[in-house]
C-alpha cells in the first residue's frame, strides 16, 4: 500500500482540517514553526511508528483539543482479502473504496483520557447503508440472518454460512439499503477481521527527527548491531548453555563444601543458608560495540556531521530489518531536515539515495530548508507549506498553481537560491538523464580533464524538469530569480518535440542555451556492449527507436526500472571508446565543452 494523502484536524497547530497529497518522494518546505514536523509526527502516530506517541497536550487549543483526527488515503491496495476465515473477497467488492480507487482510514484520539487509544474508521464513499446510515460489516452471522429474514431475502445454498455472501444477498435482493457515505468502525466482528487483513499491508513509518542526538550509543545505533550480536549468540547457544551449567555446578560444589564446614561450627546458621544462582548471565550485554575510524578515533569523538550521517544509516538499516521481520511491509521514511550538519556533497548524496529508495518501491517524506536538497528533486515533489487567509495553512505545489509562482515564492520567502559556487543550471527531463550525464562526464573527464566532471563539479546544478512540466519551465522562465545561465538538454523523442522551447531559451540573451539530442533519447548513446557486460542481455540500440521497453521485458522489470538500470549501472561501465563510437558526432563532448565555457564566464 502507498500513502497518497494525509489529513490532520485538531492536532498541535492544525485547528481546522489540513490536507496534503504526497508522492513516492515528497519534500515539505516552509518557514520555521509552520507545522512541517507535525505532519510527519501525525503520520508516525497514525502508523504507530517509533519515536512519537499521541499525548494529551497534542490537541489543538485553538480548535477542539479533546479530539484529534488523522486521516490517510492509500492506493496500490491488495487485490484480495480473506474474510470469514477462508472466504476470498476484495476491498472493492465490499464497497470500501473511494471513487478515486483509494482506501481512506481515519483514526480519532480522545485527548481527555490519560491512556489514549485510537478509534479506527474506514471512510467508505458509496457503501451499502441502512436508513440510519449504518453498515452491515460489523454484524455477526446470526444478526445478518435475522436481517435477511426481516427483509424477506431467501438465502441460497452455500450463502447462509458465509457473512460476506449474506451481506451481498441482503444488499442485492432487498430495498432496505442504499449506497452512501459511511464511517465504518473497526473492532467489531468482520470489521476487525478486515482491519487485521489491512494491517498486513499497511506501511510502516520510520521517523528520523532533526533534533535527535547523534552518538553510537543511541537506541537506533545500538539496535542493528545488537541484533547481529543476538544472531551470533543464537548460533552457539547450546555451547553457552553447557558453559553456564558447568560454572553453576562448580560454584555449587564450592558452596556445598563451605556450608559443610560452617555446619561443624554453627549448624543453626548453616541450616538457614542455601546456595542459589542470583541471575543467569545475559550474554548479549557483554558485547558493546562502537565504530572507530582507521586512526582509532571512536564515533563519539567524530564531528557532528559524521555522527549524524552514520546514525541516519543505522536508522535506515533498522527500518528495513523491522519491515522484513513483519512480512516485508512497505516502509515510509519520514525524515526531518536530513541535511542537518551535513556538507553540501553529503546533502546531495543523501537526497539521491532517498530518491533511489522511492524509485524502488519505498516512500520518502522529508522536511528541508536546504536549497541544495530542494534543487535535486522534481518540482512535482515539492510541497510549500504557507500561511493562508484567515490564519489557515495552505499547501502550494506545481499541481495547485503555476510553477513560476511557486518558485518565486520559495525564492522570496525562504531564500531558496543556489550557493555562490554555482555557475550554470543544467535543465534535463528527468533523474535518469541526470545519472547518465554525471556518469558519462566522469568517464570522459578522466581521459580529458578539460571536460567537466558533472558528478563532482560544484559549478553545476542539475534541475530535472520531468517531461510534462518542461514547457512550463521554459515558457515561464521559472528559474530567472536564480540569475544563472541555463543549459537545457531535451530528448528529440522522434520528432523535435521541443524545438520551440529550444529556440525560446536561446533567445533569452542571458547566456542560456539549449540542445536537442540528435538521437532519440540519452539512452540511445549507450553502447550495447556495455549493456551485455553489465546485464548479460543483448539488445539492439538504434538511434531512433525506444529499445528500453524490450530491455525491460528481457529483465522482467518495468520501463522506469529499465531506464534506471541503464543510467545508473550500465552508463558508468562504458569506456571512452564506446562512448565515442556511439556518439560519432561528438555531441556529448560538445555539450561538456559548452558547459565549461559557460561556467568560466
Amino acid at each position: 500500500m502507498k500513502l497518497r494523502r494525509i489529513e490532520i484536524e485538531n492536532f498541535r497547530g492544525f485547528a481546522t482540517p489540513f490536507d496534503v497529497e504526497v508522492d513516492d518522494f515528497t519534500a515539505f518546505i516552509g518557514p520555521n514553526d509552520i507545522g512541517k514536523s507535525s505532519i510527519l509526527a501525525a503520520l508516525t502516530i497514525f502508523l504507530e511508528g517509533d519515536g512519537v506517541k499521541i499525548e494529551q497536550n497534542d490537541g489543538c487549543i485553538h480548535g477542539n483539543p479533546s479530539t484529534v483526527r488523522i486521516t490517510c488515503e492509500f492506493d496500490e491496495l491488495p487485490d484480495k482479502v480473506i474474510l470469514d476465515d477462508q472466504f476470498e473477497t476484495s476491498l472493492g467488492d465490499e464497497h470500501l473504496l473511494r471513487s478515486n480507487g483509494r482506501l481512506r482510514i481515519t483514526k480519532s484520539y480522545d485527548c481527555t483520557k490519560s491512556k489514549i487509544a485510537a478509534s479506527v474508521f474506514i471512510n467508505a464513499e458509496k457503501h451499502p447503508i441502512d436508513k440510519d446510515g449504518k453498515s452491515l460489516l460489523p454484524l455477526t452471522l446470526p444478526d445478518l440472518k435475522k436481517l435477511a429474514a426481516a427483509a424477506k431475502v431467501e438465502l441460497e445454498t452455500g450463502e447462509a454460512t458465509v457473512k460476506a455472501k449474506v451481506r451481498r444477498a441482503i444488499v442485492e435482493r432487498s430495498k432496505a439499503f442504499s449506497f452512501g457515505p459511511a464511517d465504518i468502525p473497526v473492532g467489531k466482528n468482520e470489521s476487525q477481521t478486515l482491519w487485521d487483513q489491512i494491517l498486513k499491508h499497511l506501511p510502516m513509518c520510520a521517523l528520523f527527527v532533526s533534533d535527535r542526538s547523534s552518538t553510537d550509543k543511541d537506541k537506533e545505533a545500538q539496535t542493528p548491531m545488537g541484533i547481529a550480536v543476538e544472531v551470533a549468540l543464537s548460533e552457539v547457544q547450546a555451547d553457552l548453555d553447557r558453559l553456564a551449567t558447568h560454572v553453576e555446578k562448580r560454584v555449587q560444589m564450592v558452596a556445598d563444601r563451605t556450608l559443610a564446614k560452617l555446619n561443624e561450627m554453627n549448624s543453626e546458621l548453616a541450616s538457614a543458608l542455601t546456595a542459589s544462582l542470583k541471575e543467569r548471565p545475559k550474554w548479549k550485554d557483554l558485547f558493546k560495540y562502537t565504530l572507530n575510524s582507521n586512526a582509532g578515533v571512536p564515533m563519539d569523538k567524530r564531528g557532528s556531521g559524521v555522527r549524524r550521517l552514520v546514525l541516519l544509516n543505522f536508522f535506515r538499516a533498522e527500518a528495513e530489518r523491522k519491515a522484513a521481520s513483519e512480512g516485508e511491509r512497505p516502509i515510509i521514511y519520514a525524515m526531518e531536515e536530513p541535511e542537518t550538519s551535513q556538507h553540501p556533497d553529503h546533502q546531495k548524496m543523501l537526497v539521491r539515495a532517498l530518491i533511489e529508495i522511492s524509485e524502488k518501491g519505498g516512500q520518502v517524506l522529508i522536511t528541508t530548508h536546504a536549497p541544495g536538497l530542494a534543487g535535486e528533486v522534481s518540482v512535482n515533489s515539492l510541497r510549500f507549506i504557507d500561511d493562508g487567509r484567515g490564519g489557515n495553512l495552505v499547501v502550494r505545489s506545481a499541481a495547485t498553481e503555476e510553477p513560476s509562482a511557486l518558485f518565486g515564492a520559495l525564492a522570496e520567502r525562504l531564500g531558496m537560491l543556489p550557493d555562490n559556487q554555482v555557475r550554470v543550471l543544467i535543465c534535463v527531463e528527468g533523474m535518469n538523464d541526470v545519472r547518465f550525464l554525471k556518469h558519462v562526464s566522469h568517464t570522459l573527464n578522466v581521459a580529458d580533464p578539460n571536460l567537466p566532471d558533472l558528478s563532482s563539479d560544484h559549478r553545476f546544478v542539475f534541475i530535472p524538469m520531468h517531461g510534462g512540466n518542461l514547457r512550463d519551465v521554459v515558457n515561464q522562465h521559472l528559474f530567472r530569480n536564480f540569475r544563472k545561465p541555463e543549459f537545457h538538454i531535451y530528448d528529440r523523442d522522434g520528432g523535435g518535440t521541443y524545438a520551440a522551447q529550444e529556440a525560446e531559451v536561446k533567445a533569452r540573451g542571458d547566456g542560456s542555451t539549449a540542445r536537442q539530442t540528435q538521437k532519440r533519447y540519452l539512452e540511445s548513446y549507450i553502447h550495447p556492449a556495455a549493456i551485455k557486460r553489465v546485464t548479460g542481455e543483448t539488445v539492439d540500440v538504434g538511434d531512433d527507436e525506444d529499445y528500453t521497453v524490450k530491455f525491460g521485458c528481457l529483465l522482467k522489470v518495468k520501463k522506469s526500472e529499465a531506464k534506471f538500470i541503464l543510467a545508473e549501472k550500465v552508463t558508468p561501465a562504458m569506456t571512452v571508446e564506446e562512448i565515442d563510437k556511439r556518439d560519432g558526432k561528438k555531441e556529448i563532448r560538445g555539450w561538456l565543452a559548452q558547459l565549461s565555457k559557460m561556467a568560466s564566464h
